[in-house]
């Protein structure tokens, strides 16, 4: 027996209201953007482990898929003009990764840090205040998925800035605001912060996954160094809770 007209309609209204009460999936629900776009700045040249981390970590991120013209390096001892780690050529790095909705922001910073001020950099002989550095995020990437990593000395202070630690951001830090991080010894190839971050960084992993790992790997060869703990520092927005890397 075929259904009466007035039931067809009374179904065919609920089917249509249930489709028409689905969302289209977030970037927090989907769990990563579809495109990346990275900033990786090692911002002194004291010792070359600033240098090694951020060339390592570029492969990284190539290995994972990000486009090679999706990935800007600044460093403190470039040979082109353009690619030395100064606010000038970070401005305009910075302008690089605006963007469509969607894509995501990584910004990696890694250099020596001066306690209560920010990360040191050598070309200007200046620090990097975490007010700029919100200012520029929110000039380039606000309402987009964004991962900071700062990785120094005392780079807790990015984590305590509030303006910094917004919804559609990640902030990780290399340690606590008042304490030092380790590595930039003559024998290190890397910070212990940036190998842990190497190490510790796998495409797909949520990023609260990826932290836990990191400050682990960093406790470990504290530990056995007998270090004062450096306590890397993280903070995660609401709407990306859930992001997953690359």
């Amino acid at each position: 027996m075929r259904p009466a007209p007035s039931l067809r309609i009374a179904v065919l209204a609920v089917l249509l209201s249930g489709c028409a009460g689905q969302a289209v999936p977030s970037v927090a629900a989907t769990g990563t953007p579809l495109r990346w776009k990275a900033l990786l700045v090692a911002a002194d040249d004291a010792e070359p482990v600033f240098d090694n981390g951020v060339d390592a970590l570029r492969r990284s991120l190539l290995s994972f898929g990000v486009a090679p013209a999706d990935i800007a390096v600044l460093k403190a001892d470039a040979r082109q003009p353009g690619a030395v780690a100064t606010k000038a050529n970070f401005d305009r790095a910075m302008a690089g990764l605006a963007g469509p909705a969607g894509t995501g922001c990584f910004v990696y910073l890694t250099s020596h840090g001066v306690k209560g001020r920010g990360l040191f950099v050598a070309a200007d002989d200046a620090v990097i205040p975490p007010t700029y550095l919100a200012q520029a995020l929110d000039g380039s990437c606000a309402g987009r998925p964004t991962v900071l990593v700062t990785s120094g000395c005392y780079s807790g202070i990015y984590t305590d800035t509030p303006a910094l630690t917004t919804p559609d951001r990640i902030v990780l830090t290399a340690a606590r605001a008042d304490r030092p991080s380790f590595g930039c010894g003559a024998d290190d190839r890397y910070t212990y912060y940036d190998e842990c971050f190497l190490d510790s960084l796998k495409r797909g992993a949520a990023w609260t996954a990826i932290a836990a790992d990191i400050s682990d790997c960093v406790a470990r060869r504290e530990r056995a160094k007998d270090f004062q703990p450096s306590q890397p520092q993280s903070a995660f927005g609401r709407d990306v809770a859930g992001l997953t890397a690359f």
